[in-house]
């Protein structure tokens, strides 16, 4: 796994991570929720996994109640829910 996602309930929390992210140099996009991970509003954060535990960090620092979970890719390129 070199990436995973975050998704949220809510896109304006999604956004607000996002940016959040970026102001600790940590490496993020906004990405429309793959329609195999089957939740959230639509929008989620994708990183780089190598940065997973300033995420939660950050995550945690954030207190976004939206935040449904963190997904991977598998290699059939469906969303899997990770247990983070």
């Amino acid at each position: 796994m070199r990436e995973f996602f975050i998704a949220f309930r809510s896109r304006s929390d999604a956004m607000r991570f996002y940016e959040e992210l970026t102001t600790y140099r940590i490496p993020a996009r906004i990405i429309n929720t793959p329609s195999s991970a089957g939740v959230g509003c639509g929008l989620s954060v994708k990183l780089l996994a190598k940065n997973l535990q300033q995420v939660k960090i950050v995550l945690e620092r954030s207190r976004l109640a939206s935040a449904i979970g963190f997904f991977y890719f598998a290699e059939n390129g469906s969303a899997r829910r990770m247990n983070a």
